[in-house]
């Protein structure tokens, strides 16, 4: 298991793996907040899955099994009132499927893995995120900071209906008169 302990608070960490996995060649694929399912005095957690699409193919190359394991995943919790980053380790990948073999292949991922929590638990990155919003022309809010939860979907059922499709022609109703 590989971990990184840091001194973020949890409301954060997302920001700072974004970044951090943006800065190594990396993109987050999906951020899962887990605190509903955690009782009220744990501080919360969220578990990001982790795109590293060249470092992937070629685990995948070898051994198909491999992307049972696949994406990558970061958790951040918090444990006695720090933020520890963890993930399991890709080496355990080629152990589990009894091929050492795979250990290469392996390695630059663990080394992705520890480089993205290494440098989103640094304290700087606070304050690059503090600074970042308080700069002069900045434009509001980013890509990563934009919450999804709750958009209306561009097609509401299975058939791709859109909701401009079932709703009215966009003429008003009466004339006038």
């Amino acid at each position: 298991m590989l971990q990184v302990t840091s001194e973020h608070a949890i409301e954060v960490v997302e920001t700072a793996i974004r970044r951090a996995a943006r800065r190594h060649g990396a993109t987050v694929l999906a951020a899962t907040h887990l605190g509903q399912h955690l009782p009220d005095d744990s501080g919360g957690a969220v578990v990001f899955g982790i795109c590293a699409g060249e470092l992937y193919d070629a685990l995948l190359a070898a051994d198909p099994r491999t992307s049972a394991f696949l994406p990558c995943r970061i958790a951040a919790y918090v444990e006695a009132g720090r933020v520890t980053f963890a993930s399991v380790s890709p080496l355990d990948f080629c152990r589990l499927l009894n091929r050492p073999d795979l250990a290469p292949l392996a390695a630059p991922l663990q080394e992705l893995l520890m480089h993205i929590m290494q440098d989103a638990a640094q304290p700087q990155a606070a304050a690059e995120q503090s600074q970042a919003g308080a700069q002069r022309g900045s434009f509001g809010a980013t890509e990563e900071q934009v919450s999804m939860r709750a958009s209306i979907p561009q097609r509401i059922d299975c058939r791709g209906s859109k909701v401009e499709d079932i709703a009215g022609t966009g003429g008003h109703d009466s004339q006038g008169g």
